[in-house]
């Protein structure tokens, strides 16, 4: 089982709207679309947790509709903030080392400062894992996601979009750990 946590996520979701100014939920929006349209998704091998700088927590099921367009998105979330969630999706506030109580697995952090190894070779499909990569534009985690996992890898020598980290992960998650 592979859970993915787009972690400290620019993107705040209030009850009436999105707030565009400081918030980015293509960063989000992207790679959900590629986590719930992959392989593990499918076979129910995928869970996704979405987590704000403000607190905010999304958890999507494998099978949960996300719409293709932004606003649709905005939408899903937004109803899933004022008490209507979409059937498959959970909304609600907290501490992300509370909410990662019950998620079991090796802790890993993606991130251009970790080492440089590849994916294919850390992966094992007879293990679980709990993945982090960060949903936001520039700078770093402010959650101590370091301090909670046992590994941190970098797929590149810069920040990269976080779609592009979640395509990266999925892949080498699904056909590399083939034992």
């Amino acid at each position: 089982m592979l859970t993915l946590v787009l972690a400290d996520c620019d993107m705040r979701a209030e009850p009436k709207t999105i707030n565009s100014k400081d918030s980015h939920p293509e960063l989000v929006h992207f790679s959900l679309l590629l986590a719930n349209e992959s392989d593990l998704a499918h076979i129910r091998e995928l869970k996704t947790i979405v987590h704000t700088r403000y607190g905010k927590v999304f958890r999507f099921e494998p099978d949960v509709k996300i719409p293709e367009d932004l606003e649709g998105f905005k939408r899903m979330l937004l109803e899933a903030v004022t008490g209507n969630p979409p059937k498959g999706v959970e909304y609600g506030k907290g501490h992300l080392k509370d909410i990662l109580s019950s998620e079991m697995g090796k802790r890993l952090v993606m991130s251009p400062y970790g080492d440089g190894e590849d994916l294919c070779e850390y992966f094992r499909r007879s293990q679980d894992y709990v993945v982090f990569i960060g949903g936001f534009r520039k700078g770093d985690f402010i959650s101590p996601v370091y301090k909670w996992s046992e590994k941190s890898i970098s797929i590149s020598n810069g920040l990269k979009r976080t779609w592009y980290v979640t395509a990266e992960v999925l892949s080498a998650y699904n056909h590399c750990s083939i034992e």
